[in-house]
């Protein structure tokens, strides 16, 4: 193939001159291998300073220009069809010590294409200024830009600057849209159009050009994210008044709660009522990378419609989820951010949510049911609660009981196995059997009030801490085994004799998990409220006259004192707090 440059790539006389220079070049070097390469073989250098991957003298010749070879257009392509697109990520390093730049110092990076028999530069450029990165006091930066049709597939890259400099790496990515500067080479990745980098100023995000990149090829596929990385916090507040980061996105506003525990957030695009927009930062300075990248196809609906595996999100999102952009009428499925493994379901109605646990909780939870599984008719007619929770160890029990006794489940009840499975809550075992895995469950309903649904996602998702946190359920067990005695009895009495509840007193672990859940339901500042609410109720002063009165008469201090302990655990090893889960609060922008 001959080789012409077409198109110059800077706006200057000097560059002009450049590629007329290379064009000489190509026409009378031959094509030569670099130290340079990518899928285990080496790129085509185009001229001789390509093949040594740097350039000393600028003034001279500034460019570095390379063909891929055919394995790796082959490889590219079927990267592009495989995820819908992809990146060439380049990586420049400045050689020699360079202080105090007064003037700009350019460079480029972009993709070379084939226009019969020719050789093109194309018009999507990605720009930057290397006394820029000399300002930061850095050395190298990386590169990003997409790759979304294999039709109109490059036949190779190049790079310029004016500035003595080496490439270091080039490699293929995912494609991906914003700004990472937490390591020591900052990283600016564009869309296929390109973009300056000069003009990232680090306060906002514009994620509008993922709708031509991420625009999915069928409905269910879900929308991207947005992975923000925050500054680690030296001081995060006091629970009076937190820390608190303010994004905004469309005619939304988040508050992101700071926690030590916490230095990254997840914003899933679906999670939104705006589609693709600008995401601002009010405190750009504590923000350290924020990025557009896709979401595996894993997380796609099947062909019938089922979706087995979570969209990370922190809790505070969930509530408002808009359900026109669920992956599946029944239920959307999520992974809690902040602790790692437990999955949340959020269901469509109370049927769909009792199709799926029922039988679970009588089998997990219900006295005088514990270990034993009641039959279709029973579940037909019973309600279990309106919020759930499991432990991993609880969910391995009841389907090996049920693969034990050749027991026929339901099909939501087998889906629910199979998204445990897939997601190593539970562990299928090669004998049919099911052994613990890593995790929780917990769930609540749409067809709960929004008020109830705060409480529920409090409620259930201490318990998922519970579940999965060793150091908490240790906090916990102290404060149980120091609680008032009475006011113990009177919140197990209560729980052994309500209608609706029916929890099995003599389960210990099930008493101290109840009792935090219980306190930290709501606010502090509710908690004694709260619970002598429950000591004045007619049913349960029928069952136990004397305990209500006590803790009428002491105010629930008991449990007030407790939860004061808790909420102080919570927040010093969460950022979190009694009667509230999450780190993101959500209203509409001023």
């Amino acid at each position: 193939m001959s080789h012409k440059l077409l198109k110059a790539s800077f706006l200057t006389f000097f560059l002009i001159i450049a590629g007329i220079v290379m064009y000489v070049m190509f026409i009378s070097m031959s094509i030569s291998g670099t130290v340079l390469g990518m899928n285990g073989e080496n790129f085509i250098a185009l001229n001789a300073q390509s093949a040594r991957a740097r350039v000393t003298h600028p003034s001279k010749n500034s460019s570095l220009y390379y063909q891929f070879t055919t394995n790796q257009r082959t490889h590219l392509m079927n990267r592009i069809n495989k995820n819908n697109g992809a990146a060439i990520q380049a990586t420049l390093r400045i050689l020699g010590k360079h202080a105090n730049l007064k003037k700009e110092v350019p460079y480029e990076f972009g993709f070379l294409y084939d226009k019969d028999g020719e050789a093109v530069i194309g018009t999507g450029l990605v720009k930057g200024d290397f006394s820029d990165l000399v300002k930061e006091g850095k050395s190298a930066v990386s590169l990003s830009m997409c790759i979304s049709d294999s039709k109109n597939l490059p036949i190779g890259f190049f790079v310029h600057g004016m500035l003595p400099y080496e490439l270091s790496e080039i490699r293929i990515v995912d494609m991906k849209i914003g700004w990472d500067k937490s390591t020591d080479v900052n990283l600016y990745a564009f869309g296929i159009h390109g973009g300056n980098v000069s003009d990232i100023s680090g306060k906002e995000l514009d994620v509008r050009d993922g709708a031509v990149l991420f625009a999915p090829s069928e409905k269910k596929l879900p929308l991207p994210k947005v992975l923000v990385g925050l500054k680690p916090a030296q001081t995060i507040g006091t629970l009076e008044n937190q820390k608190t980061l303010n994004f905004y996105y469309g005619n939304e506003k988040l508050s992101v709660r700071r926690s030590y525990s916490q230095n990254s957030v997840t914003l899933q695009l679906s999670g939104f009522r705006a589609g693709y927009d600008v995401l601002e930062f009010a405190e750009p300075s504590e923000i350290l990378s924020a990025m557009l990248v896709g979401n595996d196809k894993k997380l796609n609906a099947d062909k019938n419609g089922n979706v087995y595996y979570p969209l990370v999100t922190d809790l505070g999102m969930i509530v408002h989820w808009p359900e026109q952009k669920w992956r599946t009428a029944d239920y959307e499925l999520f992974e809690w951010e902040e602790i790692p493994h437990v999955l949340f379901f959020d269901f469509a109605n109370y049927d769909i949510q009792n199709d799926f646990l029922t039988r679970l909780a009588y089998f997990a939870e219900k006295a005088g049911y514990k270990g034993t599984l009641v039959s279709d008719e029973f579940v037909a007619t019973h309600h279990g609660y309106n919020a759930h929770d499991y432990k991993a160890k609880d969910l391995a029990a009841f389907f090996t009981v049920a693969a034990l006794n050749n027991f026929r489940l339901k099909g939501r009840e087998l889906l629910l196995r199979d998204i445990l499975v897939k997601n190593g809550v539970i562990i299928a075992e090669q004998d049919g059997t099911y052994s613990e895995g890593t995790g929780a469950v917990i769930s609540f309903s749409r067809q709960s009030p929004e008020n109830l649904r705060w409480q529920f996602l409090a409620h259930e998702s201490w318990h998922g801490i519970f579940f999965t946190n060793e150091s908490f359920r240790h906090k916990v067990s102290i404060i149980y085994n120091s609680f008032d005695d009475k006011s113990l009895e009177f919140i197990k009495t209560f729980w052994e004799t309500q209608s609706g509840l029916n929890y099995d007193r003599t389960d210990e672990y099930l008493m101290r998990n109840e009792l935090m859940a219980y306190i930290m339901q709501q606010r502090y500042s509710y908690i004694g409220e709260y619970f002598v609410s429950l000591a004045k109720r007619w049913s349960v002063n029928q069952n136990e006259p004397e305990l209500a009165e006590y803790i009428r008469n002491t105010q629930a201090s008991a449990f007030v004192e407790a939860g004061k302990e808790l909420n102080e655990y919570a927040f010093n090893n969460f950022g979190l707090a009694a009667g509230r889960v999450h780190l993101i609060g959500r209203s509409y922008r001023d």
